[in-house]
């Protein structure tokens, strides 16, 4: 008798604590991964797939639902992985990408070559990765309580754009989230990821810089095609589309000095290919105005060549590798060339280039090309 009833004690309280455990479990589920765990899942993914992408981190670039600055609900839409390694031995480097769709779980994998280095971040090694401890979602609460506690008048918010990397410049101890927006911002916010500091640097950039409106531009127009914007009526990704960007100086380059010339007039050209669905396109996105706040102007041409006849496509980190553009007019005014004849500079990757370089039109005058890397002048042109 005494047996039945410590056998059935036992069982009473085994059935107890196991209705304990699961009452436990509903009512305290598995936490919700976080955007820095879904950074070490999709790395992970990547490497599996490119093993040569290990430990060869440099960016993840979030895509958030809202503006940082005007909502408190904030959650990644998208994720990009980016791996980059330099081969020394072979001259080239090879860069490794990954998307994330965080609403839909779609994810795309690239593997792209290029003939120079990539020069914008520092390689973050996978042990460095696994000790950062700052998640996106603390980090992006840390920059909005430094903003109001400290300085409640700053533009570095009103962003949905941050990219987990360790720049070359300014140098940085530790991976910092860079909060991204528009390059013509006054505060650039910095989190750092492995201990929460937060950093806001001012910065004042001068209006009618046409370089400074490049990457601002560049990512306007990424928007206005793709995802919820579909200028087209569908969804573009023509991040990887960009043929030429043709800026209109004040005056033709024999007209002028050095120290007088300026730009009046950008205009963006986007070639995307015809594809089962739809035909090609043109995109022509111009800037009219040099002055901050001013706006883009869209058009888009369907009658073109498919594929596209002219210049190669531009990589989408060119803008940082270029020389200024009054680095490029002087290469060609001191050069032991003809200063062209027309006002028009193009940046692009003629046929047969190696990398952009700046066109600069000649009229009755010869045409002429700077390297948009090494300024090194180009005088002789295979057709």
């Amino acid at each position: 008798m005494k047996k039945s009833i410590l056998t059935f004690t036992l069982i009473l309280a085994l059935a107890l604590f196991t209705w304990s455990c699961s009452d436990n479990d509903s009512d305290n589920p598995a936490p919700a991964p976080t955007a820095l765990d879904i950074v070490m899942n999709e790395y992970k993914a990547l490497v599996d797939e490119f093993p040569e992408a290990k430990d060869h981190f440099i960016e993840a670039r979030f895509t958030l639902n809202k503006e940082i600055a005007e909502a408190d609900d904030i959650k990644a839409e998208s994720v990009e992985i980016w791996c980059y390694f330099w081969n020394a031995r072979e001259g080239y480097s090879e860069l490794f990408v990954l998307e994330r769709d965080l609403i839909t779980g779609e994810r795309q994998t690239y593997h792209f070559a290029a003939e120079s280095p990539y020069m914008g971040d520092k390689q973050i090694p996978e042990s460095e990765m696994k000790s950062l401890t700052v998640s996106l979602e603390k980090a992006l609460q840390l920059a909005k309580e430094e903003v109001k506690n400290n300085k409640p008048d700053s533009d570095g918010l009103y962003t949905s754009y941050v990219t987990l990397r360790k720049p070359l410049y300014p140098f940085w101890d530790n991976p910092q989230y860079v909060v991204g927006g528009k390059a013509t911002r006054r505060d650039h916010v910095f989190i750092d990821a492995l201990n929460g500091k937060v950093t806001i640097d001012e910065t004042v950039l001068p209006e009618g810089d046409a370089m400074m409106f490049l990457v601002d531009d560049f990512n306007t127009i990424v928007d206005e095609y793709g995802g919820n914007g579909q200028r087209m009526g569908y969804s573009m990704q023509i991040n990887w589309n960009l043929v030429s960007v043709e800026l209109e100086l004040n005056d033709a380059l024999d007209e002028a000095q050095i120290s007088d010339f300026e730009p009046v007039k950008i205009t963006y050209n986007f070639y995307v290919p015809a594809d089962d669905d739809h035909p090609s396109v043109l995109i022509k996105a111009v800037r009219n105005s040099l002055q901050l706040g001013t706006e883009l102007e869209y058009s888009e041409e369907t009658d073109v060549p498919n594929p596209w006849p002219h210049n190669q496509f531009l990589h989408p980190g060119y803008t940082d590798r270029l020389i200024s553009l009054e680095e490029a007019i002087t290469a060609v005014k001191i050069g032991p060339v003809t200063d062209t004849d027309t006002p028009i500079v193009t940046i692009c990757q003629p046929q047969g280039f190696e990398r952009a370089a700046y066109k600069f039109l000649g009229n009755d005058a010869p045409t002429v090309y700077v390297d948009s890397e090494s300024g090194e002048l180009i005088t002789s042109v295979a057709q």
